[in-house]
């Protein structure tokens, strides 16, 4: 070996160098060293696992992104909300006024688009008004969309459910803006946290690995000087100088760092292969015993040719001379070292090339880390500025604004730079100063849920507007209370709240004095509202009623899923115990689809005028009874011939049979009696008949019954009244008739009494029929009456069932008698129409139920 060659001894083989490792290492360092190394070793390699580590946490929990796509898309529909509440109440207000702004254009348009967004991109509880619209948007669109045309075009005032219900968005709308930016405020604070924590560690890891580098340095430094020491104990001690030579070159050789060693000429007399890696000028086999100029020329042209640029060689030359330290990428495959060079006593340079790729990646990570956290903050505040709603932070101890949004510029008309550093309450106004000096004085409490408020405060212009303030305490790094919250502008939804509160309490007061009874169901027929009347008519308490079912506290034959207006009576005892008459009128309420939303019945104390009525048409009926008691005579008086002549018949029988000496014919005799009990039972029952007719009574409870029957017992009471007229009696029965659920009393009193206004109208012949029709899927039994006589007046058909209207000379009816027939019928579920015959004459129908 050259004397100028000391590091270049022969390279043992791979297994060799392994073994003879751990040997190699305490003899260059000793086993402290050795130790110490070990150390440093294990510490670099956890501080570069640990930053790793934390990196990707830290890079793994930053979603912004998604948070502020949320936040973006609420606020889209927050702003939309607003502008639609606003439309509607400048609309409202704007009242019949032409060219008020369509509430039902860009404003509803842009509210349902935003609402659509929000509810296809997120997940929205359904618990909630908001997560219900979501689930059936296509019906609240309709539903909403269709009031607000209807205001637009009509300037009909919005449904109060409606409204209601915008209102309730509304509300869940801001609730879920709040929601929204606490959740990104918590989201930019722990990515501050995890940033915060990740520099923290790499700083800590940096820290560990410079001082396992310098630990490492500080030991191949030590070495290097041992073995220096070495080499001019060889100069003395020339048998001793080769071995020392050759083991100056294995510990240089098994350093993980690059070595050179030049003399006092700048020229190199020795350099490790880690050298020769990292310089290809040091590979050339004559690099040794040249000068460090024409070795850095050398590498210069090298790094140039692979393409890395002009390389600054005077730069390397005047670093070398001046003994400094460099960090420079010098390797092929991009990695780190630092360039270092030392005089030794002896006139030496020797120079060090540490590889510190890894500090570099730490670096580059830190200043990525860095350059990260401050566009987090810049997104968090642009997050916090593009805001409706001012977002602040209030140093509680001096009242004083310490950070605002942009959006005080809006409310108070101040820019951001100027209002920070106002006091808080400068800005309330003098009507909400005691009230909200009272909350903010209070004691600091760390359980504390926090603060939300309505009150006024001074805005732009001098203007007192209504805010709601929604705050919470906690102490910052420094101890210091502070108190984080936003102010929203609420000054139009407490104007619509107040004129919404008027409103009902207008509609309330009318409902109240008008005295009916009046009940709203909802869908499922349980009782939504009731008013006073309704209390003083059943004596159930309105508190009592509300949220029962409609059958348990008023028993009525009304149906969910009938969409069309309805009447029927209902009986019931008021709280003095006597029994009241109610009619009610049954009103469903639909939706754009056509379902039944809710019903409002409308009752009125019916029992006085029905009692009246009653008596009238009592009067009537025995002015009616009057004139069939004539002709009951002449139906009871055939009856008694046919027994008399039975009677005489049977005498004759018996007269003979005793002239003859002989028994009376039994069969004949039996004949005779049968007939007379046969006149004997038609007779009862014609006199039965009227009897029922005059007392006009029957039993209370329903009871299935043939039609025919009651059709035949009214011909019977009227048939010879019919005669006497000189009128035809014409029957068409339908022998297979359902039965019926009523009282055949109560059909058979208004059969006779159609009858008796179809001989009262003159013609020839008086036509009555019965048969069965489809409606709806049931079937239903039809009864007709017809006349040839003059017909119904035009302008008293349509009015011919109301009370007091007839087509008789004045004091021949009292107007009743159709009124309280339709009313019978009604109470048997059925009804009656009235019409003029083409051929002449009237045609009264009953249509009734079958069982």
């Amino acid at each position: 070996m050259a004397s100028s060659e000391l590091a270049r001894p022969e390279v043992p083989n791979f297994v060799d160098l392994l073994r003879s490792f751990p040997g190699q290492a305490r003899l260059a360092l000793g086993t402290r060293g050795v130790l110490w190394a070990t150390f440093a070793g294990v510490v670099g390699v956890v501080c570069c696992v640990v930053a790793f580590a934390a990196i990707g946490l830290s890079l793994h929990r930053s979603d912004v992104d998604p948070e502020r796509r949320k936040a973006r898309d609420v606020l889209t529909l927050d702003n939309a909300s607003r502008l639609l509440m606003r439309s509607i109440l400048a609309s409202s207000s704007a009242g019949q006024t032409t060219g008020a702004t369509p509430i039902s254009g860009a404003p509803w348009r842009n509210f349902t688009e935003s609402l659509g967004t929000l509810c296809r991109d997120f997940n929205v509880a359904p618990q909630t008004a908001l997560g219900q619209t979501c689930a059936a948007q296509p019906a609240f669109v309709a539903w909403v969309g269709l009031e607000l045309r209807a205001l637009d075009i009509d300037r009909r005032p919005i449904d109060a459910a409606a409204l209601r219900h915008l209102l309730q968005l509304r509300d869940e709308i801001t609730e879920l803006t709040l929601a929204t930016t606490r959740a990104a405020d918590d989201l930019i604070g722990k990515l501050i946290e995890d940033y915060t924590v990740a520099l923290l560690v790499l700083t800590l890891s940096t820290t560990g690995f410079v001082c396992a580098g310098l630990v490492l340095i500080l030991l191949v430094g030590r070495t290097s000087m041992d073995y220096h020491a070495q080499w001019r104990l060889a100069a003395e001690a020339a048998r001793q100088a080769g071995a020392s030579r050759d083991m100056l070159s294995e510990v240089v050789e098994a350093l993980p760092a690059g070595v050179v060693v030049y003399d006092s000429t700048e020229h190199l007399i020795m350099c490790n292969s880690v050298a020769r890696t990292l310089t290809p000028a040091l590979r050339q086999s004559n690099a040794i015993g040249r000068t460090y100029s024409e070795l850095a020329h050398d590498s210069a042209r090298g790094l140039e040719a692979a393409g890395m640029g002009p390389q600054p060689v005077q730069e390397w030359i005047e670093r070398f001379r001046t003994r400094t330290t460099e960090r420079t990428r010098q390797a092929d495959d991009g990695r780190w070292f630092d360039w270092s060079e030392k005089g030794t006593p002896s006139g030496l340079t020797v120079g060090l090339r540490v590889d510190v790729t890894d500090i570099k990646k730490h670096e580059f990570a830190l200043e990525k880390a860095r350059t990260e956290q401050a566009n987090a903050r810049a997104h968090y505040q642009s997050l916090v500025d593009s805001m409706v709603d001012v977002a602040y932070t209030l140093d509680v101890e001096t009242g004083k604004f310490t950070v605002v949004n942009a959006a005080v510029a809006d409310l108070f008309g101040v820019p951001p730079e100027k209002f920070v550093g106002t006091h808080f309450l400068q800005h309330i106004a003098p009507e909400s100063m005691e009230r909200v000096r009272s909350q903010t004085t209070r004691e600091y409490d760390p359980q504390d849920p926090g603060t939300f408020s309505r009150f006024s405060m001074i805005t732009a212009g001098g203007a007192v507007r209504h805010v709601e303030v929604r705050a919470r305490r906690w102490r910052d790094e420094q101890g210091r209370v502070v108190s984080t919250g936003v102010i929203r502008d609420v000054e139009e939804r407490v104007q619509l709240e107040q004129r919404l509160d008027s409103e009902m309490n207008r509609l309330r007061s009318i409902v109240e004095s008008g005295g009916a009874l009046i009940v709203l169901v909802d869908r499922a027929m349980n009782v939504a509202m009731v008013n006073s009347g309704f209390t003083a008519l059943t004596g159930i308490p309105a508190a009592d009623a509300v949220g029962r079912p409609l059958q348990d506290i008023l028993p009525c034959p009304l149906k969910p899923e009938r969409t069309k207006r309805s009447h029927f009576a209902v009986r019931r005892r008021d709280p003095s115990g006597r029994e009241r008459l109610i009619a009610i009128t049954a009103t469903p309420a639909t939706d754009a689809n056509g379902a039944v939303t809710n019903i409002m019945l409308l009752g009125v104390d019916d029992t006085e005028r029905r009692e009246a009525e009653q008596a009238l048409y009592n009067a009537e009926r025995f002015a009616t009874v009057g004139e069939m008691a004539g002709t009951m005579a002449h139906e009871i008086s055939q009856p008694l011939q046919v027994i008399n002549i039975a009677c005489a018949s049977a005498l004759d029988e018996f007269a003979v049979a005793l002239e003859r000496g002989d028994q009376p014919d039994a069969a004949f005799v039996q004949s005779k009696l049968d007939r007379i009990a046969q006149q004997v039972e038609q007779a009862s029952r014609i006199i039965g008949d009227l009897r029922a007719f005059v007392r006009g009574t029957s039993s209370d409870t329903p009871e299935p019954f043939d039609p025919n029957e009651a059709v035949r017992h009214a011909i019977d009471l009227t048939g010879h009244g019919v005669r006497e007229a000189g009128m035809l009696f014409q029957e068409r029965l339908d022998a297979e008739l359902p039965m019926v659920l009523g009282d055949a009393g109560h059909l058979a009193q208004v059969l006779v009494n159609l009858i008796n206004n179809a001989r009262d109208a003159g013609g020839g012949a008086i036509s009555i029929a019965t048969g069965t029709m489809q409606e709806n899927g049931r079937t239903f039994v039809r009864i007709a009456v017809e006349d040839s006589g003059h017909g119904i007046p035009s302008h008293i058909l349509a009015k011919l069932f109301t009370s007091f209207v007839t087509t008789k000379p004045s004091g021949k009816g009292t107007g009743l008698g159709l009124r309280i027939c339709r009313r019978i019928l009604e109470e048997m579920g059925g009804r009656i129409s009235a019409a003029n015959r083409a051929e002449g004459g009237a045609r009264f129908e009953i249509i009734l139920p079958s069982q």
